[in-house]
């Protein structure tokens, strides 16, 4: 299919570097035709009055400072990323760490059985405290111990 050649078009056929043509598409522009008919809008001023090329130029000024800006931010971004891969190098396994977070709490519970055994030991030593001097208090009386009769042996009658 031939398609008929415009009468009031030029084609034309150049190379423009990666770099230029992927900030041109990042300004909204899919297609090498849009691209350059606006770029040579740009250049002639087409149709603008001195107003329109001062904002044109205001523009301009604005875009080289919003790629700086923009720069920074990816420099920033990319910053950001290096500090968040380290962490995560040096962050602990999750896994490990709940096994280590799981052995600390049976070492709490240990400690708080040890710390309650500890303190009914205590109230136990208080109390025969209060025996043990109870009893080197009291006067001791000693019992006497029945006297065994004397049993004559069975030969003797008499």
């Amino acid at each position: 299919m031939f398609r008929m050649v415009d009468a009031g078009r030029h084609k034309i056929n150049c190379w423009v570097p990666e770099s230029l043509w992927e900030k041109m598409e990042a300004l909204g522009y899919d297609s090498p035709t849009k691209a350059t008919v606006a770029g040579y809008e740009a250049l002639i001023g087409k149709g603008d009055t001195e107003e329109e090329r001062e904002d044109l130029g205001k523009n301009r000024e604005n875009m080289g400072n919003n790629w700086e800006y923009m720069g920074k931010q990816l420099e920033e971004a990319q910053r950001q990323i290096k500090d968040y891969e380290e962490k995560l190098r040096t962050a602990p396994d999750p896994v490990e760490l709940a096994k280590v977070q799981a052995h600390y709490e049976g070492l709490q519970k240990l400690l708080e059985e040890k710390d309650k055994r500890i303190e009914d030991l205590s109230r136990e030593v208080d109390t025969l405290n209060v025996f043990a001097h109870y009893f080197k208090n009291v006067e001791v009386k000693q019992i006497k111990a029945p006297v065994a009769e004397k049993v004559k042996p069975w030969y003797k009658f008499w």
